[in-house]
């Protein structure tokens, strides 16, 4: 009988034959290899488990091991090139787990959403214009923009961060978003400009972004743009309402002038 590998390490102590694939939650081991299982899991398994788990012919998609986008993980792929980031959370093992990230309800930690910030802003420098393109479009819309980033630029005046870290955050932001524009003109209404005009707004009022004229002119030139084109946005839209009432009021009064005939 096939034994895929990992099933006698359950039997003895789950975390010897799983360990060796890197999946650190199965090292608790039961029966009389509990102790076993348990180190060999969270030590040689934790440490050599990165990349794909493999069963030999038992083997399924559910035994591959997801790309975990964690803190740890993103924070060393800020050290990279902007090519390599791109291609890295475009490819096939890191994409749907990027796309997750982005689309999660869940709390997130301040740090959290200034790294993945920093990550995506870096990316936009890339050269492959096909998966910045495929990178980017998980963003308009996102939970990662109105439930996270959005509630974040309206408290940055009490965010703790110095002023330096400010001027580097917002630059990144303007970034990003203008990068985003350029590249979905229409998605004005799903990029929280509004709410990066206000953070920068309160605090250039306040001082703290006194050095730095040229990003609060920047933000506001922005949010004209914004205003402009959803008033464009608005204006095309009651165009094609008056496009399509016109027809039915041709087709009532070429009724009524026919009724007017009978009579």
């Amino acid at each position: 009988m096939f034994v895929r590998r990992g099933q006698r390490g359950r039997e003895r102590g789950t975390g010897r034959g799983i360990g060796r694939g890197g999946v650190r939650e199965y090292g608790e081991g039961n029966g009389r290899g509990g102790r076993r299982g348990s180190g060999r899991a969270g030590g040689r398994g934790a440490r050599r488990g990165r990349g794909t788990l493999n069963l030999g012919r038992g083997g399924t998609a559910r035994d591959q091991l997801e790309v975990n986008l964690g803190f740890m993980e993103l924070q060393a792929l800020e050290t990279k090139t902007s090519d390599e980031i791109t291609l890295h959370l475009t490819s096939s093992r890191c994409f749907p787990a990027m796309e997750y990230l982005l689309k999660q309800q869940s709390e997130m930690e301040d740090d959290l959403i200034l790294l993945i910030v920093s990550i995506v802003t870096k990316a936009c420098d890339c050269g492959c214009s096909e998966n910045l393109l495929m990178l980017l479009n998980l963003l308009p819309g996102s939970s990662f923009l109105n439930t996270h980033l959005r509630p974040y630029l309206n408290k940055l005046s009490n965010g703790g961060l110095s002023l330096a870290e400010l001027a580097v955050f917002l630059r990144n932001v303007v970034k990003l978003m203008n990068e985003l524009l350029r590249r979905f003109p229409s998605c004005y209404a799903d990029l929280p400009v509004s709410d990066l005009y206000c953070g920068t707004r309160m605090l250039s009022d306040t001082g703290q972004l006194a050095a730095d004229d040229a990003l609060v002119t920047e933000v506001d030139e922005m949010m004209k743009l914004r205003i402009e084109k959803a008033e464009e946005i608005k204006r095309k839209e009651e165009e094609e309402r008056q496009k399509r009432r016109k027809p039915r009021r041709d087709g009532e009064m070429t009724m009524f002038m026919k009724d007017s005939l009978c009579l």
